[in-house]
């Protein structure tokens, strides 16, 4: 029997690709958290792997948040979204990686352009003015997660273009090689349909449901340094916002 999805000869453990192949059904089949996966044996004459590689694969999906073992029952899903924080300044990167994923990007195009109106009043540019505008897709273990087209001004964007934009993380390093610091961002969030286009990216259907991020990130002397725009497949991500009601004290009697 082959080993579905599996290659022997890469230099990737077994386990790890049995992993992902395994969260890339649970997001695919859109598993609801509290399904129940296949069992080890069935995993085993599946995908011709040892009952150590099927144990391996699951513990560390376990390890991730994404499975829970029910003793007497067997391997569930917990969760099939990543979850972002709100309320503190951070890059894709980082909010996958604190989630036990691996994160990385492909390129799409990075262009200097000029009259794009709209990006440069964010940027509060002239329409003389150039911006560098990358596009990207955003990938969480090899799963395309969002497409992401993000605008600098042209000092910036002459530094990014230096760079390998399908590795860099340009929080860290704007921070760590031009000393150049992100401080605070303005940020909406609006649900949206995905275009042609962005459905092929990401590799789901025309008028999919997607979570559509706008951040305006601005440096030290309060002047705006990046405007972009994410796009989020709605199936795999979601934002946790913590709320606490600060209460007046004065007339609050017999409320």
């Amino acid at each position: 029997m082959k080993n579905e999805g599996l290659d022997s000869n890469a230099e990737e453990p077994l386990y790890k690709q049995l992993a992902k192949i395994i969260s890339g059904k649970i997001l695919e089949e859109g598993m609801d958290s509290g399904t129940l996966i296949p069992s080890e044996s069935e995993m085993i004459e599946k995908y011709n792997v040892s009952r150590t590689t099927v144990r391996e694969a699951i513990q560390l999906l376990v390890n991730k948040g994404v499975l829970e073992k029910i003793w007497g029952k067997g391997t569930i899903v917990k969760s099939s979204v990543f979850v972002e924080t709100l309320g503190e300044l951070t890059g894709f990167a980082e909010e996958i990686m604190e989630q036990g994923y691996v994160p990385s990007a492909k390129l799409i195009s990075a262009e200097m352009k000029s009259n794009h109106l709209y990006e440069m009043s964010k940027l509060s540019l002239s329409p003389q003015d150039e911006i560098l505008i990358i596009e990207r897709i955003r990938i969480a273990d090899d799963l395309p997660i969002a497409y992401e087209r993000s605008c600098w001004p042209k000092n910036i964007g002459k530094l990014l273009l230096k760079e390998n934009l399908n590795e860099i993380r340009f929080y860290d390093l704007l921070e760590q090689k031009y000393n150049i610091y992100l401080t605070e961002a303005d940020e909406s969030i609006s649900a949206t349909n995905a275009s042609g286009f962005e459905a092929g990216l990401l590799g789901v259907g025309p008028g999919t449901a997607l979570l559509e991020m706008n951040r305006i990130s601005y440096g030290v002397d309060g002047a705006p340094l990046e405007f972009t725009c994410t796009k989020y497949r709605s199936d795999t991500y979601s934002y946790n916002i913590h709320l606490k009601r600060t209460r007046k004290t004065e007339g609050m009697k017999g409320e």
